[in-house]
């Protein structure tokens, strides 16, 4: 499912990184932070650098399967 809810990533990308259950990702990586600055969702995406790129919505996958919510 393709989320812009801040809220909904935060816990998406928790359960990422420490349950393993969730993936979070958009076309070109994984999700490892984010956050909205100025009204923009911002995110942090694996091996591209530590910066921060302006996003729409991500991706949220739960253990293989969409979340349904």
């Amino acid at each position: 499912m393709q989320s812009a809810n801040l809220r909904q990533i935060k816990t998406a990308i928790r359960d990422q990184a420490f349950t393993g259950r969730a993936r979070v990702s958009r076309a070109i990586g994984v999700v490892v932070a984010v956050r909205r600055r100025k009204g923009q969702l911002l995110a942090m995406i694996r091996g591209w650098g530590g910066r921060w790129y302006p996003v729409d919505s991500v991706y949220i996958a739960y253990a293989g399967r969409t979340l349904l919510s």
